[in-house]
């Protein structure tokens, strides 16, 4: 099947797609990556070092390290019983599947652009732009994205945290078909569901929910790919909330509450995954 992959160039991304090749590899893919999630323009200082872990430290330190010789023999061999060596953005570029960012997708050349890739399915995780129409009628099986919060109670941006902040039990993700320009909006395919952990920050809850959510989109493309149904669920945007990017105020009531956006003492851990 050819497959295209709408993600953001950060860290979960990352490790997202990472997991999804390595469960899928039969596929020919094409990955698209934006570089930012919604509009994060004058974002509050708390969220700009969280942008800094997510984003600027693995893009701009990390995975150029890693990409050396010198960090792969200076760091000895991988753990035992752990999974594949993560790849950076550009060592999966260089096993031969195509990355490219992607500045506005409904542009006419973007549109040119991912019509030559003849897409049967486009998967979305954590994409950073809104898909109109043109875009989401362009492969023959249909938009799915995977959604990092519960659908339809945590719509939009940085689920986690909200539930989070409102002390939840549990977190989750929704994979759901894409069929409006409507934000995580569309037809429920499955979902996930695991334990908040409050001694570990947001970041590490974050990141906890890929491996499962993973797997959800890769039962759901191997029944598209066997011309089996998905069954769907509708959902009821009426009994939800939208989410944006929490302001001044709730960032320091989650703080209040003992809770973290990131360590820095996770880096090593995150690192440890690349080798």
């Amino acid at each position: 099947m050819r497959i295209t992959i709408l993600a953001n160039r950060d860290l979960a991304s990352n490790m997202a797609i990472n997991l999804l090749l390595q469960q899928l590899p039969e596929h020919r893919y094409a990955i698209f990556l934006s570089a930012k999630v919604g509009k994060s323009e004058n974002l509050p200082e708390p969220l700009k070092s969280l942008a800094f872990m997510e984003q600027t430290l693995f893009n701009q330190i990390v995975y150029p390290l890693i990409e050396t010789q010198q960090y792969t023999t200076n760091m000895g061999n991988p753990p035992a019983n752990t999974s594949l060596p993560l790849k950076s953005f550009q060592q999966i570029l260089d096993s031969g599947i195509p990355i490219s960012d992607i500045q506005n997708i409904n542009s006419p050349s973007s549109y040119q652009t991912l019509a030559a890739q003849n897409p049967e399915l486009i998967i979305s995780i954590r994409f950073g732009q809104i898909l109109q129409e043109a875009i989401i009628r362009l492969p023959k099986m249909g938009v799915i994205n995977l959604h990092s919060g519960k659908l339809p109670d945590y719509r939009g941006v940085m689920a986690t945290f909200w539930a989070m902040l409102n002390n939840n039990e549990n977190i989750g993700t929704s994979l759901h078909f894409i069929d409006s320009n409507k934000i995580d909006a569309g037809k429920i395919i499955s979902s996930t569901q695991r334990r908040v952990d409050y001694h570990r920050s947001y970041l590490h809850n974050v990141l906890s929910l890929y491996p499962e959510g993973v797997k959800t989109i890769v039962a759901a493309v191997n029944k598209l790919n066997c011309g089996e149904e998905v069954k769907t669920q509708n959902m009821d945007l009426s009994s939800g909330q939208y989410f944006s990017f929490p302001n001044e105020v709730t960032l320091s009531q989650f703080a209040e509450q003992g809770k973290r956006l990131f360590d820095y003492d996770e880096i090593p851990e995150l690192v440890a995954k690349y080798r």
